[in-house]
């Protein structure tokens, strides 16, 4: 996996693999904020997951989404009609934004709940002594509720102190050091940074005393131990003759964990080769409620990515060069993006998941996814996500290989 120093989809197949080239911007279109969301998850689960093969992923799409929203806010010209194309958006308006921070109040009303402990928070730092316009820092706060904070570049490391404890404690003390040294120097003049945090029970809770340690088969052909949880309880199922689907809700049944199974060991690679969001949804409406014996392995993933390169392949270019055009944010065209860095974490247990993500976009100057009672058993390679439920967004969205990498 590709590091940096510096957070989920649903799959059914039988569609046609996806080709990114003949996606263009939906500008024209009324926007809908959580499929666009679910449909930037997809194609970037599907580079991930042709970069690293044989590798975990976990990332937070809708964090990154909503970072770079953030962004997006401050773009003008071939750079905003890119981002648009990349992320799934459309056209930079207010109510583009405006039902963007619907799902974000959702996400939030269901932590107000306190059934499960679900947040969201953004951020915006700059650069104390720069002018930053008026509409841009607007919008940030009325639709992204973000914290706007000065800070002084120059000083480099204080500075990233200040962020990474800000992310720190906006994950529960999960996600540490997001922001290397050497990201920010002198000519650093923004970071826009969000944050997201989930901890929730299972609904159906598995006894620690049914964990066994057994055997999964990884995506190397190796088999390694690992610690398998067990229950058979109701759960939301599907099946084909490809794969199993499965829904294990958290208690209030705001938010799920869906995992999609493949039947043949080595079969995830195909599967994912092949995702598409109408399959997805189709797999979804086809999900009963049966009585099933679930095997699912403890486990608990860090992991960081630096995602220019992917934004780029998505066709996101303009923006990390000297064509950037983010005159929406300060009037003029001096600022481009530098990095985006995203790290995540998540631990599956018997009692339930915990899981959060950040992501930093850093901007500086140019100059510089009554039939007998069915098994799934969770032992070789499989595609997972968390939504929330009522809207439908994907909040994290992973694939496990190997439960034994930490």
């Amino acid at each position: 996996m590709k590091k940096l120093l510096v957070l989920v989809a649903f799959m059914y197949l039988a569609g046609n693999a996806m080709s990114f080239t003949d996606l263009e911007p939906k500008t024209d279109q009324p926007y809908d904020a959580s499929k666009g969301n679910n449909e930037f998850m997809l194609k970037a689960y599907s580079k991930l997951s042709a970069d690293e093969k044989n590798d975990n992923i976990f990332f937070s799409p809708y964090s990154i989404s909503s970072a770079l929203a953030m962004t997006f806010a401050g773009s003008n010209g071939n750079t905003e009609v890119e981002m648009a194309k990349a992320l799934e958006f459309t056209k930079n308006t207010d109510a583009f934004h405006q039902d963007f921070s619907k799902i974000t109040d959702k996400i939030n009303e269901i932590g107000k709940k306190g059934i499960v402990k679900l947040s969201v928070a953004n951020s915006l730092w700059m650069q104390e002594g720069y002018t930053f316009l008026d509409a841009f820092k607007n919008i940030g706060k009325k639709y992204y509720n973000a914290q706007i904070e000065n800070l002084n570049f120059a000083e480099d490391e204080k500075s990233r102190q200040i962020i990474n404890q800000w992310v720190e404690e906006k994950t529960n003390d999960k996600i540490k050091e997001l922001i290397q040294q050497g990201i920010l120097d002198a000519l650093t003049r923004l970071v826009l940074t969000n944050a997201v945090y989930f901890k929730g029970e299972w609904k159906e809770q598995f006894q620690k005393n049914a964990t066994k340690t057994t055997t999964f088969h990884n995506a190397k052909g190796n088999d390694v131990a690992s610690e398998m949880m067990y229950n058979k309880a109701m759960y939301g199922y599907y099946e084909n003759d490809k794969f199993q689907f499965l829904e294990m809700p958290y208690k209030g049944n705001d938010v799920s964990m869906l995992v999609l199974l493949p039947k043949e060991t080595q079969g995830l690679g195909k599967i994912e080769s092949e995702l598409n969001m109408s399959t997805i949804d189709s797999a979804i409406d086809n999900i009963k409620g049966k009585e099933v014996k679930v095997y699912f392995p403890k486990f608990k993933l860090n992991l960081s990515y630096e995602l220019s390169s992917l934004m780029k392949d998505l066709g996101m270019n303009d923006a990390f060069t000297k064509a950037a055009d983010f005159s929406k944010m300060t009037g003029n065209k001096e600022l481009y993006i530098s990095a985006i860095i995203h790290k995540t974490f998540i631990e599956v247990d018997e009692k339930g998941t915990e899981a959060a993500a950040a992501t930093a976009v850093v901007m500086r100057m140019k100059g510089a996814m009554p039939q007998p009672c069915p098994e799934f058993k969770c032992d070789h390679p499989f595609f997972y996500f968390i939504r929330e439920n009522e809207t439908g967004t994907i909040l994290f969205t992973g694939r496990l290989n190997d439960p034994s990498i930490k």
